[in-house]
């Protein structure tokens, strides 16, 4: 029975894993190995979509684990949800070659830990706009196993895992944090090297960029444009990057960018910088995203800033365009 699941909102974008998202709650506490394994699996799964839909499986199949570290080590995840990726994922690994008894207060943090991926995919990923149900413990199903468990001491086990800070929860996850330094430290070898690189090529990539704004200028019309980017090119917004979330557009004549979203509707995302200096763009809804590479971060959930902007959707092409022509206006 999946009655008014947690998770219900999980079968809008994978039946499959809402119905292992099932599986997981309703033998959460009376089989807590069965429970961490299948959390394991229900990462992987999740975490091989990305993966796919970022184009890291193009060349060669991805371990688990390299996924995981490759959509950190990309900015595709951020801090928050790369920790929780990898506790659930050396959790299951643990209680699939382990057969000792598995601590209550372990899979009560792998079902939050779940929950709060499972949002987080959603406003990423399906639905910028998603508000996200209140997370609830699996107090229901605690009361059915033969052992039942009250509300009052279901507290009590949770409780340490909601007063501590995330890198005290245990050795595990201390582990983990060692781990997510090491990258970092790799990124900032990385980072110093490409920016020596891009110091050296820095004029001759303005000489090429000015040269590619003046080709567009003279010839907006491509015939292998889209609609879509026919329209941002009518109002001097030329095509700068493309990913599977997003794509980019620069402003041809002030290089303000703004990203359309891949979503079903037609959604874009401005700099949170001009939508706050400007009475003009009222409407729009904060929304954050990896994509967003070219905004500033803040803090939304978790603990590590995002990149953010505010989102304006849009019924029709028609719409777009008009929108895009006041902004044109403005940036002018």
């Amino acid at each position: 029975m999946h009655n008014h699941s947690l998770f219900e909102f999980v079968g809008q974008f994978s039946s499959e894993l809402f119905e292992l998202a099932c599986r997981i709650e309703n033998q959460l506490l009376d089989q807590p190995l069965a429970s961490l394994i299948q959390a394991r699996l229900y990462t992987e799964q999740l975490v091989k979509v990305i993966s796919k839909e970022e184009g890291f499986e193009d060349i060669y199949p991805l371990k688990h684990s390299e996924r995981i570290h490759k959509l950190y080590r990309q900015n595709v995840v951020e801090e928050d949800i790369y920790l929780k990726l990898e506790w659930i994922r050396k959790k299951g690994n643990k209680a699939a070659h382990d057969i000792k008894e598995v601590s209550i207060t372990d899979v009560l943090q792998v079902h939050k830990f779940l929950f709060e991926i499972s949002v987080w995919y959603m406003q990423v990923y399906v639905s910028y706009d998603f508000e996200a149900p209140i997370y609830k413990q699996p107090i229901k199903t605690a009361q059915e196993t033969i052992n039942p468990l009250g509300a009052k001491e279901l507290d009590v086990l949770i409780k340490p895992y909601v007063d501590q800070t995330l890198q005290k929860m245990d050795d595990m996850w201390i582990e983990v944090q060692r781990q997510l330094e090491a990258i970092k430290e790799e990124a900032k070898l990385v980072q110093t090297e490409a920016a020596t690189s891009e110091a050296i090529s820095l004029q001759q990539s303005e000489i090429a960029a000015t040269a590619e704004k003046e080709t567009l200028a003279s010839s907006q019309v491509n015939p292998q444009m889209t609609s879509l980017e026919w329209i941002f090119a009518k109002n001097n917004f030329k095509l700068t990057k493309q990913t599977k979330k997003a794509t980019e557009f620069e402003h041809m004549k002030n290089g303000e960018v703004l990203y359309l979203m891949a979503y079903k509707e037609i959604s874009i995302v401005l700099n949170p910088k001009i939508v706050e200096n400007n009475q003009s763009f009222n409407g729009g809804k904060e929304s954050h995203s990896t994509a967003l590479t070219r905004f500033p971060k803040k803090i939304k959930n978790g603990k590590t800033p995002t990149s953010y902007g505010y989102a304006y959707k849009f019924k029709t092409e028609e719409e777009l365009g008009a929108f895009l022509k006041s902004l044109d206006d403005i940036l002018i």
